[in-house]
Order: C-alpha cells, then sequence, then structure tokens
C-alpha cells in the first residue's frame, strides 16, 4: 500500500491512519499514558483552526465602518461617532494586540470586528474494531513503517516509535490488558506539572502578579550595545538626554547599569528615560531594581506609580504611592504602622491611599506640593475622576511649570476627558520643554486621531520612530538592531488602514521607515 493510499481517504471517508488511531484511541488501556494521550490527538479529525489575524482585521476597519454606517440607530455606531470621553483609563496588557489609553499614553476606541461564525462540512466517520482485524493494523503499520524509512525527521519521532511497535507484535490491540490506577495517573501527573499548578491554583498570588502582567522580574539589556566600551556612559546618557536622544539615553544608562550594577542613579534614570521611551515594562524593572538599592529616592516611586496604572495594574500605582508617603520625610507620620496596604483589596487600597493624601494636602492647606499633587492626579486618573485629575495637575504645574511630563500627564486626562484640543495644548508645552519627548509626540498623534486627522497623526508617528530609530547608529551592526516602540508600530498601521492607504501599510508590516518616510514626505 502507498503511503497516499493509507493517508488520504476514499470518497470522503477516513483514512487508514485515522482508522487506526480511532481503534487506537478507544482501546489504550494497554498503552503508556503518554502514547494514549497522542492516539486521542491524532483521533480527533477535525479542521485546522483559524487563528486570529491583525492585518486582515485592521484591512477590514474600512468594511466594517461601512455595515455600521449602514445600520439602524438602534446598533453599534461607527468608529467616527465614538468620543474619547468613552475610553477605560490607562488600560494596557501583555495579552492585548494594542494597549488602551493611559496618562501618559492615549489610543482610540476600536470598533469591534463582526465575527462570523466558523462552520465545517467535515463528516467524522467511526469504525468499530470488529471491522478490523489485529493482523491488518500490522500489515498498514508495516507498510507505513517502510514507506518513511528515509526520513530521518519522522524516524524518531514519538508516532513512528508507536507505529513500529505496532508491526512487530509488541502491542496488541485485541487484548484490553490490565487498566491502570486513576490515582497512579493523576500523581504521575501532579508530579510532572507541579510546578504549573502550583501557579494555576493559587489566583491571588499568581494572576495578580507582575509576572503575569507581563513584567520582567529582570531587565534585558540591548545586545550588541557599543557604548558598553564607554568609561562615562552615565555622564554621555545625560548630556544626550539633555539634547532629546532619548533612546540614545537609553542605551547610555543601560552600559551604566551594566558597568555599576549597584548604582542607583543609573536604573533609576534608565527606568525614568524607558517611561518616556514607550516602554514601561521595562521601566518598571529598572525602577524597581534602583529602589531596592536606595529606597530613598522619592521621584522613582511616582514615576513607577505612573508606569504600573499605564499597564493596567492599580493595586501596585497604590503600593508604590503609599511607599512614596512612607518615605517622604514630611509625611511619613501620616502612615500608621499597624496597617499594612499591601493584605487590602483594591477597594480598600484605593480609599486607604486617597485618604493618606488628602491628608497630606491638608497639612499645609497654603502651600502647593506639586509632587502630592501628582500623585493625586494618578489616582483620580486610575478611578476615572478625569476631572479632579485635571485640577490637580494644574495645580501642580502653578509651581512647577518646566515639567514636561506633568504637561504630557495633563494632555493625556484632558484627552480622556473628550478635550482634545486642549490636550494638544499641553501636549505641545511638553513638546517645546523635551523635543525628544517620544511619548508625548506619540499622545499628539493619537489626539490627531480622535480628531479625524489621520494624516497629521501618522507624521506624528513617523516623527518618533524617526527619533527612535537614530539610536541605531550607535550600534555596529544597525541592520540587526531595532529600537523603535511596536505600539507606535500597530497605531501607524491602524492609522493608514483608517486612510485607505493600503500600500503604505504594507510599508508598515514591513517596517520600512525609509520609503514610509518618502510616502509622507517627512525628513527621517
Amino acid at each position: 500500500m502507498s503511503l497516499n493510499k493509507l493517508v488520504g481517504g476514499d470518497c470522503g471517508g477516513n483514512n487508514s491512519l485515522v482508522q487506526l488511531s480511532n481503534i487506537v484511541s478507544r482501546d489504550a488501556n494497554s498503552l503508556s499514558q503518554a502514547d494514549r494521550f497522542v492516539n486521542e490527538f491524532m483521533a480527533q479529525n477535525i479542521p485546522t483552526p483559524q487563528t486570529f489575524n491583525m492585518n486582515a482585521l485592521l484591512n477590514n476597519i474600512p468594511e466594517v465602518e461601512k455595515l455600521n454606517k449602514a445600520s439602524s440607530s438602534g446598533t453599534i455606531s461607527s468608529m467616527a461617532n465614538i468620543s474619547s470621553n468613552l475610553h477605560s483609563p490607562w488600560m494596557s496588557g501583555p495579552s492585548m494586540v494594542l494597549p488602551g489609553p493611559s496618562m501618559m499614553r492615549m489610543l482610540p476606541m476600536q470598533q469591534q470586528p463582526i465575527l462570523q461564525p466558523h462552520t465545517s462540512n467535515v463528516q467524522i466517520q467511526y469504525i468499530n474494531e470488529s471491522e478490523m482485524e489485529n493482523t491488518d493494523v500490522r500489515g498498514k503499520a508495516q507498510e507505513y513503517v517502510n514507506s518513511v524509512k528515509e526520513d530521518d525527521e519522522l524516524a524518531y519521532n514519538q508516532f513512528m516509535s508507536f507505529m513500529k511497535k505496532i508491526s512487530a507484535g509488541e502491542l496488541n490491540l485485541g487484548d484490553t490488558g490490565e487498566q491502570r490506577n486513576k490515582d497512579a495517573v493523576v500523581e504521575e501527573m501532579a508530579e510532572k506539572y507541579k510546578d504549573e499548578w502550583a501557579k494555576l491554583s493559587d489566583v491571588n498570588d499568581y494572576w495578580d502578579s507582575e509576572t503575569a502582567n507581563g513584567i520582567p522580574e529582570e531587565y534585558t539589556f540591548t545586545e550588541g550595545n557599543v557604548m558598553l566600551e564607554n568609561k562615562s556612559p552615565l555622564e554621555l546618557g545625560k548630556e544626550r538626554l539633555k539634547m532629546g536622544d532619548i533612546p540614545g539615553a537609553v542605551l547610555c544608562f543601560e552600559a551604566a547599569a551594566q558597568q555599576q550594577p549597584e548604582s542607583a542613579e543609573a536604573w533609576f534614570l534608565l527606568g525614568t528615560t524607558q517611561a518616556e521611551n514607550e516602554q514601561d515594562p521595562l521601566a518598571i524593572t529598572a525602577l524597581k531594581k534602583s529602589l531596592s538599592i536606595d529606597p530613598r529616592q522619592l521621584e522613582a516611586y511616582i514615576t513607577l506609580a505612573a508606569a504600573y496604572t499605564n499597564e493596567n495594574m492599580p493595586k501596585f500605582a497604590y503600593l508604590a504611592l503609599t511607599n512614596w508617603l512612607k518615605t517622604s520625610p514630611k509625611y511619613s507620620d501620616l502612615c500608621p504602622l499597624d496597617i499594612k496596604p499591601e493584605e487590602m483589596n483594591l477597594k480598600q487600597l484605593e480609599s486607604y491611599v486617597m485618604s493618606q493624601y488628602l491628608k497630606a494636602v491638608q497639612l499645609n492647606p497654603s502651600q502647593i506640593d506639586p509632587d502630592v499633587q501628582n500623585a493625586m492626579g494618578v489616582i483620580f486618573n486610575a478611578n476615572q475622576q478625569y476631572d479632579k485629575a485635571v485640577d490637580c495637575f494644574k495645580t501642580a504645574l502653578m509651581v512647577a511649570p518646566e515639567n514636561a511630563k506633568l504637561w504630557n500627564r495633563l494632555g493625556a486626562t484632558l484627552a480622556n476627558s473628550d478635550k482634545s484640543e486642549e490636550a494638544v495644548d499641553a501636549y505641545q508645552q511638553a513638546l517645546n520643554l523635551e523635543p525628544g519627548f517620544i511619548r508625548a509626540r506619540y499622545n499628539v498623534g493619537i489626539t490627531c486621531m480622535n480628531l479625524k486627522a489621520h494624516r497629521e497623526a501618522a507624521e506624528h508617528f513617523l516623527v518618533a520612530l524617526n527619533q527612535q530609530h537614530k539610536a541605531k547608529a550607535m550600534y555596529p551592526d544597525t541592520s540587526s538592531a531595532d529600537t523603535s516602540s511596536s505600539t507606535i508600530w500597530t497605531t501607524l498601521r491602524m492609522v493608514c488602514s483608517y486612510m485607505g492607504e493600503h500600500d503604505a501599510a504594507k510599508l508598515v508590516d514591513e517596517r520600512n521607515l525609509t520609503e514610509l518616510n518618502k510616502f509622507f514626505n517627512i525628513e527621517g
């Protein structure tokens, strides 16, 4: 029998191999536990699952919008009629293709795709064991073994081993055999997967952990960083930061942290710069490392809280703000020693941290502390009280008007409040202070999208990508280095789809920055 006859079926029926697998799957007591799982899998004659294709979804956005416009008034409104104040605040996660809007990062609402139920015409047929003699099974197994004996890869896989045992008569499919003790099987599986089961069974410890939210335990340094050869990368990084070269500064601070792993300053600067570079998970890891070395760095706590909020981790944000109060010489007395905030649930923790900061304000009501107002703005953003958050940031800016981060946070909060025009003004203030502020540039692009100014949005995204691209000059092999943000690329892909510029969308898929600059007349 040829391999095609064994694998292929006649007139839509099951092929010999599937028939064999069906038999084995119903009479696998005589097999090992691992072999029985393989056979059960082989018995599933199902169509190939349809994977989620983000590119296809983006290409279909114009058609989805047409369907929405043609629908009645009782159906879901189109993308153009959804305002930014419907967004969830600062939402982002490791499992999503796109992060949601945040205090420092904004994204427009996305229309839900219209999914059609998948149907299949495949008919699964079964065969009784009595319809096939055991000798026939051996013969067909032997033919299969002979047909693929020259295939080295297949010759060593588990199924090939199983087929050889059948052909040699080592496995008798006609005998049921003695049933394995179920408790023994459970114990065997529990021992094999005990670590994974421990994570799954302890929901509070694992699913609420930073690891489950995509925050790396250890910082992942960029490979091929030539700044490691520099004797003073920390000082050089500070200079690049002043020049507005944020990606270049990141590489310098990474080198400094590698050369001096116990330098709290190097880790702090790396964390705060990565936050401006639209890389919150790495910022969180670096800031935590900095605080573990020197917990007295007050600014690190607030920056850390903002990054946690951007990653949709409010509990960690509140804990960071609580630690700021505990560490501050001015407000440490406000924190009761007998209360453990880490043991509170989210609502209790939110209420507790809010009450503590209100007490901090009341200590000296005639004097504005911009750090306290900044922290309260983070809290109000996390619980979606945007108007109060706007008041806090504006109050902080009255005494700290040169703080670009505050201007950016004010802009994102105004955008979440459906005040896009005011948001643009705030972002412009941030960019006037720090022209290389990539996150502020990205937020301007998002606000342009909300205002339906799609071409202007694309131009801002490209400016941000060009700024990140400049850091490639610091690598010996520029072709292997990609210092750009996947978030910006994905959002640029979306705006190209909105514009109907499918050629530009293909260039985004290829990450062809040179041709995109030509397409939108941007100087790289």
